[in-house]
């Protein structure tokens, strides 16, 4: 529905879509949620005249910031956590991510 109501509403011109990653229920991963749900409107929907894509928030920094904890011996870690979690929202702007 959101995909179809933009594909009728903005121009083809608009260089791209851009969501908040935002919040989810308490009992879900909003990383893994954001990324999933990214990944399957790229998925689907192949071709747009916009990147679809979101503004990498939450989606990008939680798991990020929960494993540094501003500790030095966390850093490596949190780096490679970080690494991780852009190559998921990458793929999943192809609409490529799997789990």
């Amino acid at each position: 529905l959101t995909i179809a109501t933009l594909k009728r509403t903005v121009p083809p011109a608009m260089p791209g879509i851009f969501f908040l990653s935002g919040e989810t229920r308490i009992e879900e991963d909003n990383e893994e949620t954001a990324t999933r749900n990214l990944n399957n409107m790229n998925k689907a929907f192949k071709g747009l005249p916009w990147t679809v894509s979101f503004s990498f928030g939450k989606a990008l920094q939680k798991t990020c910031i929960v494993t540094w904890m501003a500790k030095e011996e966390n850093v490596g870690k949190a780096q490679a956590a970080l690494r991780a979690r852009a190559r998921a929202n990458s793929e999943a702007v192809r609409g490529i991510y799997v789990e």
